[in-house]
């Protein structure tokens, strides 16, 4: 069996005012669309949002990584999508999720800030970024597990 290369994509954008307003709702509705999307299209990811920032991490095959960053780029709810990171990878970071998302508190951001590099979303290094998703995803796996099986439940 042929396998298809893995191609990830990592992005920053600013949320649009209506979006961090009502963030728990826009979240909701960006992960029930993807993880139908996404499970068609064989990918994976991660989405985080702090209010203000989106970060997102996208792998699978390359065209459909692109077709999936364009929709993005589309939807209004962020503005001016930057990709930061993209290229071929040995191996998918969050398989585990078609997709999956995090609002990030307040406390986790100051937890799992480096003090004195002045860490932000926008700002960040994609090298930073990439290991910030991946913290947030250690410290809140089986929580992220359990607070999404029944919104990707309803998506299938």
């Amino acid at each position: 069996m042929v396998q298809t290369p893995i191609f990830r994509l990592l992005y920053v954008s600013t949320a649009s005012a209506s979006a961090a307003v009502a963030l728990h709702e826009t979240m909701r509705a960006i992960l029930l669309v993807s993880d139908a999307n996404n499970r068609r299209d064989g990918i994976t990811g991660f989405l985080l949002s702090d209010g203000y920032v989106f970060v997102q991490l996208l792998e699978g095959p390359e065209r459909n990584v692109q077709a999936c960053f364009s929709r993005i780029c589309a939807d209004d709810r962020n503005r001016t999508p930057e990709v930061r990171d993209a290229g071929p990878a040995t191996e998918r970071l969050f398989p585990q999720w078609s997709m999956c998302g995090l609002n990030l508190s307040g406390r986790d951001n100051l937890l799992l800030r480096p003090g004195n590099i002045g860490f932000d979303l926008l700002g960040a290094a994609p090298g930073a970024l990439l290991q910030h998703l991946q913290t947030l995803v250690h410290y809140h796996g089986p929580a992220l597990i359990q607070a999404h099986a029944p919104l990707m439940r309803a998506s299938v």
